[in-house]
């Protein structure tokens, strides 16, 4: 058989197939059929996705006439969690086959694409009502009735009597439809999105990601391929064992979406008149800053506000001139009056509108993709991945030779970065893991670490150095 062995760093303790109750009592567990899979998670999406490569020599496809609809349910354990007893357990939806290859006159190679079975829960239902309350609340409300399934909802949020009737549409969508109301003080998003460590969906504002520490504060992931002989190598936690970083600082295309500076006009319907706004994206960055949600050293962030041309800021052109309707008054009758979709009183409620997309788009401005070891993630007690921050730290060009104890960064690639998409890669022999990170401040010029040289110890025959690393 090809199946995944215990002497990999995880275990399957089970894969049940099932048909969805289309044929009864029919299940089958394919933990010794499975060759490899894969989980995705994204900041933008309330569902996880994943991808199953299986071996079929006993007729899977045929005794279970594949149609779509079927159910997987998988329970894994990273292998360090024996003692504990987290596992991770995920029901998906086998969406559907991308591909089966005849590998010989016996055996098919199979390659299954699935979503959290919770959408194929949603697609079955359409929602038709009204709604009133927080936007947050009502979309926890919304997903625990239809879903059955709780939402923690994490940060403030700015309103509170928002009135809405759903437009024929099933309950992610409609979640994900007054998402786009739901917003912070500081005007900054909110997302909504399932994770690997928890099962619940998680409904949290932007500002409230970036304003705590890191995760891995003090154990930062470091790439420095040439400290490999060092005890940072022997220390997994620290090792990057590769990036990647493309189509980064494109400003360019921020501007032209209106998001850098511009003029907005919102026209409400009621009066016939516009409320005008000028957005200006260097007052956000300097609220941001004072309201340290930018992560590092909070003084330093990603749109350079001394660039102008013509002696004038790049940020005070009006590079766009947009109009929206803002329907207002719909629900006010004198008494109970509640918000409408758009309904906002004053332009300064309108300009967080535009704040958040400009934050969203800015935050990926400057992206960075890190494979690192997969254990840190796979604890089935929290969740460790997106919408956390984490620390990522690159040896500068030029290293100090005034103190060999010194280790001096990058600050332009090194920062507390913020997880938006993760890929889990779960091989015949490991687990690694894929983050997809974004930022929207730097840490400051002189971060430096300094390494302290403590003890020697005997590894395998070969003397190796303990490291401590103070973080300046």
């Amino acid at each position: 058989m090809f199946a995944i062995e215990n002497n990999t760093e995880y275990k399957i303790v089970s894969a049940v197939l099932s048909t969805s109750d289309r044929l009864l009592n029919i299940e089958v567990d394919l933990k010794n059929v499975i060759v490899s899979f894969q989980i995705y998670e994204n900041i933008e999406i309330p569902y996880l996705s994943a991808d199953f490569l299986i071996i079929d020599r006993n007729n899977i496809i045929m005794d279970f006439d594949f149609q779509g609809g079927e159910k997987l349910q998988i329970e894994f354990q990273q292998i360090e969690e024996l003692s504990t007893g987290n596992t991770i357990k995920k029901e998906f939806l086998i969406k559907s086959i991308d591909n089966t290859i005849r590998a010989d006159e016996t055996t098919d190679s199979l390659k299954l694409y699935c979503v959290e079975y919770h959408t194929l829960k949603a697609s079955l239902q359409n929602v038709n009502r009204s709604y009133k309350g927080r936007p947050t609340s009502i979309i926890s409300k919304l997903l625990n009735e239809y879903l059955e399934k709780p939402t923690a909802v994490l940060g403030n949020e700015k309103i509170n009597d928002f009135k809405v009737i759903i437009p024929n549409l099933n309950p992610l969508q409609s979640a994900m439809w007054i998402k786009k109301r739901a917003l912070s003080e500081l005007g900054l998003p909110f997302y909504l999105y399932t994770t690997l460590g928890v099962d619940n969906f998680i409904l949290r504002d932007l500002g409230d990601m970036l304003g705590e520490n890191p995760i891995n504060i003090n154990r930062p992931f470091i790439y420095a391929p040439s400290l490999n002989t060092s005890s940072l190598s022997t220390q997994k936690f620290y090792n990057i064992l590769d990036f990647k970083i493309e189509n980064t600082e494109d400003l360019l295309d921020i501007m032209n979406q209106g998001l850098v500076g511009s003029s907005y006009e919102f026209y409400d319907t009621t009066t016939a008149t516009p409320i005008k706004v000028k957005f200006d994206v260097e007052d956000v960055f300097r609220k941001l800053s004072d309201e340290n949600k930018l992560g590092g050293s909070n003084e330093r962030f990603i749109y350079a506000p001394d660039y102008k041309f013509n002696n004038k800021k790049f940020s005070q052109y009006e590079t766009k001139n947009i109009t929206q309707m803002a329907s207002t008054g719909a629900y006010r009758n004198g008494g109970d009056d509640f918000k409408s979709y758009q309904d906002e009183d004053i332009d300064g409620e309108h300009k967080k509108k535009v704040i958040s997309e400009s934050v969203k788009s800015f935050l990926i401005k400057s992206p960075i993709q890190i494979t690192v070891k997969g254990r840190e993630f796979m604890t089935g007690d929290n969740n460790y991945t997106i919408g956390r921050l984490i620390r990522i730290l690159f040896l500068d060009h030029v290293s100090t030779t005034e103190d060999a104890g010194q280790l001096k960064f990058d600050t332009k690639k090194s920062g507390d970065y913020l997880v938006y998409a993760a890929r889990h890669a779960f091989d015949l022999s490991d687990i690694k893991s894929t983050l997809y990170c974004g930022r929207l401040g730097g840490l400051s010029e002189d971060f430096v670490i300094w390494v302290e040289f403590i003890t020697e110890i005997k590894v395998g025959g070969l003397l190796e150095l303990l490291l401590t690393l103070t973080i300046l």
